[in-house]
């Protein structure tokens, strides 16, 4: 253990106000981005509660990309002796990477949310952890890397987080063990709570899940006589297949299958039904 007077000077100089404040600053924008990716139903709830519902916006689209990109162009302006041009450049630089990682962002939204859902994401942690670390590497001196590290760590971690929270779709083999909700779905359907085409209860979204954490729970319930019929709709990967695993409270077996280019639905237990869709 060192305990001497330079490497307490060592540890102080390494920790000191600046690492500080943009470690702070990077943690709650981290805060505001892994709420909605990992506490969404309980953010959405708070937000809807104090009219803030904007700030889920911000979370999923705007804050991701340009503010954890952007702290290692403003750490570079407080290393020198910053005039008020270079604050004005940093500013312009800020609003240009906004404006175009909006622009990117609606575009990947509109065009490859049906084509590969989960690219989305995928997407949006990727163009994270490029621009950060280009940032990083280009803002930031050599000599002041050491002391920048921790609040690059932090920003690695946040990316590195959402990158792998994808919900996994649900399989037939999958399926098995998320029963228990989708029985409480049924329940809820039974009871009248549930009624009609509607979107689920926000804990019970991902068993419809198509691959869009903020576009999910699409069920459809419908009426054969006494029959009911619930189909919890899923995506796979691609626009030439979808899925959806279907319950009906008949139990009569609807199972079947053609071939491999066509529909096919497999029994997963009474009442409960996979099919497949191929276009």
């Amino acid at each position: 253990m060192n305990n001497s007077p330079g490497g307490a000077f060592n540890q102080q100089s390494f920790l000191t106000t600046k690492v500080k404040i943009f470690s702070l600053i990077v943690a709650v924008i981290g805060l505001l981005i892994l709420l909605p990716e990992f506490f969404r139903c309980q953010w959405s709830e708070l937000l809807s509660h104090l009219h803030l519902t904007s700030l889920l916006l911000l979370g999923d689209f705007h804050l991701f990309f340009v503010l954890l990109c952007l702290w290692p162009e403003w750490w570079s302006m407080h290393s020198d002796n910053y005039s008020s041009r270079k604050i004005i450049l940093g500013v312009l630089y800020s609003v240009a990477w906004a404006a175009t990682v909006c622009i990117l962002t609606i575009f990947f939204w509109a065009f490859f949310r049906a084509l590969l859902p989960k690219t989305f994401t995928y997407f949006k942690t990727g163009a994270a952890l490029i621009g950060l670390n280009f940032s990083f590497l280009k803002q930031i001196k050599a000599r002041e890397r050491k002391k920048a590290l921790i609040p690059w760590g932090i920003s690695l971690v946040i990316c590195s987080s959402v990158f792998f929270s994808e919900t996994p779709y649900t399989t037939p083999i999958s399926f098995h063990s998320k029963l228990a909700d989708f029985e409480a779905v049924v329940a809820l359907v039974d009871s009248g709570k549930l009624t009609s085409n509607v979107d689920l209860p926000c804990q019970y979204n991902y068993l419809a899940n198509g691959g869009v954490k903020s576009n999910r729970g699409r069920i459809a319930i419908t009426k054969e006589k006494e029959t009911t019929i619930i189909k919890f709709w899923q995506q796979d990967y691609g626009l030439d297949r979808s899925d959806t695993v279907i319950y009906r409270s008949d139990n009569k077996d609807i199972s079947f299958y053609t071939s491999p280019y066509s529909q096919e639905i497999i029994k997963l237990k009474n009442h409960w039904f996979w099919e497949i869709e191929r276009r």
